[in-house]
């Protein structure tokens, strides 16, 4: 458990799951003294100033770290408590390592890909940070099939399902295939239809539980549709392992993912 704030990831009792990419969960990620007072003072997207709503109508408060930013004065302090040793140099230090050991070189395609992830696991503490969010979804909001962003390395998400949340309303992190094969590379994350997949895996929203996965060339995932009798909202804190935009990094880096992209684009037509 460490300092008895946030564990890693990768000391604890993982599942994990190595296709079509590797991800997973952590059931009781934190002791549930801890998760229930972070749980009772979750930030609500909606009553805070800083909200963002996207295209799809999720609701969420985005920021990165380290260091904690002002938007967050006020914070509780079993928050401030737990950002702190999430943006800690030695929390970033680990997780670097965890997704070296998640994504072994010879499991991705010869050539660019793996050229490129061989720079990506060179990267070092001061050239990466988390890209964080406080996320609600409710109603009609949806997260439809995607790889995310090229820039992120390591992505969790920490579900606070409330106690009278219900399996049955959905909310599940889904993970896919697309049903065309020549669409199965996305690192450049393309986004497709949801009828244009099929489920080839998922996590269900618990609590306290942390569902992570790496950022492949086969990222493909989004969450289930809530059901409408859902009362409540699906809450989460998600933070990813990014390059910083400021870092300094080999210029190759840059030349692969256009690369990449270009090759990719033909199978995703305007």
């Amino acid at each position: 458990m460490g300092n008895g704030v946030a564990q890693k990831p990768g000391d604890c009792a993982v599942t994990l799951h190595r296709a079509p990419f590797p991800y997973g969960w952590i059931d009781d990620y934190l002791p549930q003294e801890l998760y229930v007072a972070l749980e009772q003072t979750f930030v609500m997207p909606d009553s805070h100033p800083a909200l963002d709503t996207l295209k799809k109508g999720k609701k969420r408060i985005s920021f990165r770290m380290p260091p904690v930013p002002a938007l967050l004065d006020g914070l509780d302090p079993v928050w401030r408590g737990f950002l702190d040793t999430l943006s800690s140099r030695d929390f970033l230090n680990h997780c670097l390592e965890w997704t070296r050991q998640l994504v072994p070189l010879e499991t991705l395609p010869e050539g660019p890909y793996r050229d490129l992830f061989r720079l990506r696991q060179q990267l070092t503490p001061e050239q990466v940070e988390l890209q964080c969010e406080f996320s609600s979804i409710e109603d009609a909001a949806v997260l439809p099939p995607h790889a995310d962003s090229t820039d992120k390395l390591l992505i969790f998400v920490f579900y606070f399902a409330q106690e009278q949340w219900r399996e049955a309303w959905g909310g599940a992190t889904e993970i896919y295939r697309p049903l065309n094969p020549a669409q199965a590379i996305n690192f450049s994350n393309f986004f497709l239809a949801r009828e244009q997949v099929e489920v080839a895996g998922s996590s269900a929203f618990r609590p306290n539980r942390l569902f992570f996965f790496a950022k492949t060339d086969r990222a493909w995932h989004g969450v289930s549709a809530l059901d409408p009798a859902a009362s409540l909202p699906r809450r989460s804190f998600n933070f990813s392992l990014r390059i910083r935009a400021d870092a300094k990094v080999d210029p190759a880096m840059g030349r692969l993912q256009d690369l990449i992209r270009a090759h990719e684009q033909r199978a995703f037509p305007a």
